[in-house]
């Protein structure tokens, strides 16, 4: 039986490890054997999986300043770093660490309200009480976590159609870890394949994102559009989705 302190021993290795690779990968410098024990790294634990994930989102929180607030609060920053003393400078680094440390210790995780593991031989439909339908198809897998605001979805392998309800409660984000789509009313579909992911979208709109925070891509999608995304070269440029070739023709 695992003790707490053998939890919280997990739980704070697994985030040192998910910050050495976040830096790293985002340095510009892996190389293909570090991808591939990347790879092996996130599939090996739950626990990595989430703790690299909570890092990127934790990184993206900071895409909802304002760009001219955050140059305001740098300049007034530069201004301000001249005239402090070392010292000051040293209690300052301690503060922010401190900070980060604690956000990251007591806002995560999150409660989840609900969590299930959906695996498909041919297909699998699920209809859920708010309206929300979900069909796994031939030879998928997911992983849904449901939260107060939200419900997301991960998307393991294969390919899965989502339809919205017309007064969702819910947004929903179907995600893996290199692209990800957000919607509260729409009908779409979630195709992964290795390193690629493809979505489109039969009505509504969609918000399709990936990238590093501070090369973030966000395309939206309306109805009859689809776009790629790709691990490592990003998102594709968004094109219609193909004409079904008339059988009478």
């Amino acid at each position: 039986m695992t003790t707490y302190q053998g939890y919280l021993l997990e739980h704070t290795q697994a985030h040192a490890q998910a910050a050495y690779w976040f830096t790293r990968l985002n340095s510009g410098e892996a190389t293909a054997a570090e991808l591939r024990e990347f790879e092996d790294w996130r599939r090996d634990n739950p626990e990595n999986e989430r703790s690299y994930r909570y890092i990127c989102y934790f990184c993206d929180a900071s895409l909802d300043a304002p760009e001219h607030e955050i140059r305001r609060l740098l300049a007034s920053s530069a201004d301000k770093i001249i005239v402090l003393k070392p010292y000051h400078r040293v209690l300052l680094s301690a503060l922010l660490l401190l900070a980060l440390v604690l956000t990251v210790f007591f806002s995560w995780p999150e409660r989840v309200l609900r969590q299930a593991h959906l695996v498909s031989g041919e297909q699998a439909l699920e209809q859920r009480a708010d309206g929300l339908v979900l069909l796994l198809g031939p030879d998928s897998a997911l992983e849904l976590r449901e939260y107060e605001d939200r419900l997301n979805v991960q998307l393991l392998r294969g390919q899965l159609t989502l339809q919205l309800a017309d007064q969702a409660q819910k947004s929903v984000t179907v995600f893996t870890s290199f692209a990800q789509a957000r919607s509260n009313q729409a009908q779409f579909s979630a195709w992964l394949d290795n390193n690629q992911m493809k979505f489109t979208v039969m009505a509504g709109s969609i918000e399709v994102s990936s990238g590093t925070w501070w090369r973030r891509q966000t395309r939206v999608l309306i109805p009859g559009q689809h776009v790629f995304v790709d691990r490592w070269s990003g998102m594709k440029r968004v094109q219609p989705a193909p004409i079904a070739l008339n059988k009478a023709d």
